[in-house]
């Protein structure tokens, strides 16, 4: 074989080598986490026992593999830091690869500290909050732990059933 020859196939086995590299390093690179933005949170009821959240939360899958959405968690504290409780929810859901999809979950909170929470329900405002969590998602070889935070308020005649059981008033 002439020399020109042999370099040739040299140059272009090296070529195609570097480039089969490329695609599977570029296919193993590591994923992008997904981004978790808090849509909308209601106050879907409220008991002397807990606080019921509804959760609208825009999942982005920003990887070439979809992701399934195994628990959403979160915690739910009022002004002056009062904690309320914390609360799971198992939605189950998929998100698409390169898309975005929105999940909707039921966090019904307990109230951890109904004492604190009479004189907030008696003042007549709406009380600050903030519900802090995360969303577990992945497949059976990834897993991501999004945080997501959002503020709200409660209104006053939310509280009111709360805060009177606090008081020991049934």
């Amino acid at each position: 074989m002439p020399r020109s020859s042999v370099s040739r196939s040299l140059r272009f086995s090296r070529r195609a080598w570097a480039a089969g590299a490329c695609l599977v390093l570029a296919g193993c690179g590591k994923p992008a986490p997904p981004k978790v933005t808090p849509y909308s949170v209601k106050v879907a009821r409220v008991s002397p026992l807990a606080v019921d959240l509804a959760l609208e939360l825009d999942v982005e899958n920003p990887n070439g593999i979809p992701l399934i959405l195994n628990e959403v968690s979160g915690t739910l504290t009022l002004a002056g830091g009062i904690e309320v409780g914390k609360a799971r929810a198992t939605p189950k859901g998929d998100i698409p690869a390169h898309a975005t999809r929105r999940i909707e979950a039921t966090l019904s909170i307990p109230w951890a500290n109904l004492p604190a929470l009479a004189p907030l329900a008696a003042s007549g405002k709406p009380v600050p909050y903030v519900l802090e969590g995360r969303a577990e998602l992945g497949t059976d070889k990834l897993h991501f732990d999004v945080p997501y935070r959002v503020k709200g308020e409660l209104r006053d005649r939310e509280l009111i059933p709360a805060g009177l059981r606090g008081l020991g008033l049934p």
